[in-house]
């Protein structure tokens, strides 16, 4: 399995050493795995499944700040001391992790000569909260869904079979996202009304880019979904 942020950094024998010190932590779809406002006392490194992260509201909404996968460390700000989560990290489909405290993780870092590859990855997560709050101020309305969903296919896509392609055409590239979210969860994720999200779900299923059911939303053709967005996000 591809691992993503700072497991992405590492090689394959840092990331087994990593594992083989944590403690292994199981979660199903729904539990929650960090809760803002508690002390943080380690870090989670994301083995396998998925998992969104957002931040509650004085009013009691959530906003979703970003989705995690494989390879993501998750609470990382335990490494500054005794510092409140400033966010939830709920999963998303079943998943597992390992659990380093921050005493012994950050010994390993510096017996492994990893510190600078936790700061790349810092830089790496400040570099996507960027793009994500441009995404969502400054791009225009109709461009901001397609750039949310391939976000979210370059986090959480699986690779769906290719259609049967007609005469000399290529097949369309697409992706399957599980992405058991409501409307209104993507439409403060992309930075849009809940009408709004509605009739640009119901204008790419229209020009049959998109397929969407129940907890899913099938990616049917990437290319025209990145013409549509008119940015760089790839899978």
């Amino acid at each position: 399995m591809d691992r993503r942020g700072f497991g992405g950094l590492v090689t394959d024998g840092q990331w087994e050493r990593l594992l083989a010190s944590a403690l292994p932590r199981m979660f199903a779809a729904g539990d929650t795995l960090l809760r803002q406002g508690e002390v943080g006392r380690g870090v989670h490194l994301m083995v396998s499944g998925r998992a969104k992260v957002v931040s509650f509201r004085a009013d009691g909404s959530c906003v979703p700040l970003a989705f995690r996968a494989c390879g993501e460390m998750l609470g990382e700000s335990s490494l500054a001391g005794d510092r409140p989560r400033s966010a939830t990290v709920t999963a998303l489909s079943p998943s597992s992790t390992a659990f380093l405290p921050a005493e012994r993780f950050q010994r390993l870092l510096a017996e492994l000569g990893l510190e600078p590859v936790l700061w790349r990855s810092a830089l790496m997560r400040q570099d996507e909260g960027d793009r994500i709050r441009v995404r969502q101020t400054s791009l225009p309305a109709e461009r901001r869904l397609p750039a949310a969903l391939l976000h979210l296919a370059s986090v959480m896509g699986e690779p769906m079979p290719a259609p049967v392609s007609d005469g000399d055409a290529p097949a369309p590239h697409g992706c399957l996202l599980r992405i058991p979210l409501a409307q209104r969860e993507i439409a403060e994720f992309a930075g849009m009304s809940r009408t709004s999200v509605h009739n640009a779900y119901t204008s790419l299923r229209e020009r049959g880019v998109i397929r969407t059911g129940r907890q899913y939303v099938a990616i049917l053709d990437l290319a025209a979904l990145e013409a549509l967005a008119g940015e760089d996000e790839t899978v």
